[in-house]
């Protein structure tokens, strides 16, 4: 009975670090809902577009 319930630990054991180990993998993986990291550089006509239209 003892060893039974050392074996049932061991099992446990095994389970949570594979478990840790999926979570780990899994957090360091990008989200597939996020757009892209890095934004488009600003053009600088479209700088000066804006800007002639805010003074008009």
């Amino acid at each position: 009975m003892i060893k039974g319930l050392l074996w049932c630990f061991a099992v446990l054991a095994l389970q949570l670090g594979l478990l840790r180990y999926v979570d780990i993998r899994v957090a360091a993986m990008p989200r597939l809902g996020d757009g892209p990291a890095i934004e488009p550089p600003v053009e600088p006509a479209d700088v000066e577009a804006e800007a002639s239209r805010l003074d008009a």
